[in-house]
């Protein structure tokens, strides 16, 4: 549909609209035939007026005449690509709206156009299937407060030479980022910006003596100037079967992998490592006629050794107890896989409803997924029990006096659908009861009521506590 045009960005709707219902009148009165025609005439009138329009992707823009400018207001949109454009019908794109993208689980890369100027906080909140953002232009200023707050999937970014600021927990959570280039430009940080993010993985890319190297040093990140070639991961230590990838930065031929010990761990030629055997060993990269290298340390995967690994690396006794939940909720599905053989025989192994299977095998079912939850809730001493209820187990965790149902097993992507374990749901992450009763059965009378329907997002991060 042609947008109405108006002169000067004005014009008088009371005026319009007398004026069109007097001709429908005359219309109608002399020539009823014409009544649909005209009906939709009226219809593109009014519809000109409307300031909201969506485009074919499924984003929704707020229009501004008097600028020419326009933002971006919600998405509905399903597409694995988002793209901000630079401009739409001819307006120039230069916002993005609070929450717009927030816990969108369909797109894995987002170009961001080259005019906007504001992006909201908590934009791309838990986008956890985003891999690869682009900046197209130079003209934010601001990286908003949680704006990729746990994007758990994203693994590098560049943030445009115009940013000054970086807010509160803007990528805390990104449990996969190795990479974020920073200009000189950047003058302030919030608090939490890279919260649980892995310090001996991340490195922050940017000029020596610059404000973003200061800010790397003091809290303990990797940091390399723009012109080093460097690994941005120099030490690996998990348990067997996980994998990680090696990049290195600013190299200046193609790189060689090669691992001193295949049998402990093995490397691709894109530098993905995968733990294969207890043990240590050296992962080698060449470059340039340089060699660099990673050391490499691998744990039996055994219980002993996979809480060893959670309560060091993944679950932090610093957290809050939010946060705890939160990154135990991650581990258990990233690194344990539904016993699918329920599906094929009917039967399942005793084993993976228990406990130990969950830690040793990397196999469980509902109850071994709830039973595994509460060791790790219960060393930082945080209320949790089983909650068991048509032929189905999950967990009830407590959260400042307020319990949540809480069900790695629904969110865990191969109950989900997806049969992808790299993604992490959160359909079932700190629910209250009256959410819970479409998809699960249990004996009301007999576990706490779950009346709270919403979390403090404070949880997230430290920010404002």
């Amino acid at each position: 549909m042609d947008k109405f045009k108006i002169k000067n960005g004005k014009i008088n709707c009371c005026i319009l609209f007398r004026n069109i219902v007097i001709v429908l009148f005359i219309i109608i009165f002399l020539n009823p035939d014409v009544v649909c025609c005209t009906a939709a005439i009226v219809q593109d009138v009014v519809s000109a007026g409307n300031d909201i329009i969506k485009d074919d992707a499924g984003i929704v823009y707020r229009i501004d005449n008097n600028s020419g400018t326009c933002g971006i207001v919600s998405y509905e949109g399903n597409g694995s690509d988002i793209i901000i454009p630079d401009i739409y019908n001819g307006y120039s794109v230069v916002s993005i709206a609070d929450n717009v993208f927030r816990e969108n689980d369909t797109a894995r890369s987002l170009v961001i156009g080259s005019n906007i100027e504001t992006i909201g906080s908590r934009a791309f909140a838990y986008c956890n299937r985003i891999e690869d953002v682009t900046f197209k232009g130079n003209k934010l200023k601001v990286v908003s407060s949680e704006c990729f707050v746990a994007c758990e999937s994203l693994k590098r970014i560049t943030i445009p030479s115009s940013v000054q600021k970086i807010g509160d927990g803007a990528f805390a959570f990104c449990s996969a980022l190795y990479q974020v280039v920073i200009s000189e430009n950047v003058r302030k940080f919030g608090i939490n910006v890279f919260y649980n993010c892995e310090k001996d993985r991340l490195t922050i890319v940017t000029p020596d003596g610059s404000k973003a190297g200061n800010f790397a040093v003091k809290n303990k990140f990797l940091v390399t100037d723009t012109t080093k070639t460097r690994l941005l991961v120099k030490n690996i230590r998990d348990i067997e079967g996980h994998k990680e990838r090696i990049v290195v930065y600013n190299a200046p031929s193609a790189v060689k992998w090669k691992s001193l010990n295949k049998k402990v761990a093995k490397v691709d030629n894109n530098g993905k490592v995968t733990a294969l055997k207890a043990g240590t060993t050296k992962v080698m990269a060449s470059t340039g006629g340089k060699t660099l290298e990673c050391k490499v340390r691998v744990f039996k995967r055994n219980k002993k050794n996979c809480l060893k690994v959670i309560y060091s690396k993944y679950v932090k006794r610093e957290m809050t107890d939010y946060e705890k939940i939160y990154a135990a909720h991650a581990w258990l599905i990233k690194n344990v896989k539904y016993d699918k053989t329920l599906y094929k025989t009917g039967t399942v192994p005793y084993i993976s409803h228990t406990a130990k299977g969950t830690f040793n095998k990397g196999v469980a079912v509902c109850d071994g997924y709830a039973k595994a939850f509460i060791i790790i809730m219960q060393h930082y001493r945080i209320p949790c029990i089983m909650v068991t209820g048509g032929q189905h187990a999950w967990n009830m965790v407590k959260i400042k006096n307020k319990w949540y149902h809480i069900d790695c097993t629904y969110d865990d992507p191969v109950v989900n659908g997806s049969f992808n374990n790299k993604h992490v749901f959160m359909d079932f992450f700190l629910k209250a009861d009256q959410e819970m009763y479409a998809t699960h059965i249990w004996n009301y009378s007999a576990f706490p009521k779950c009346n709270s329907t919403k979390v403090n997002k404070n949880y997230r991060t430290q920010a404002g506590r």
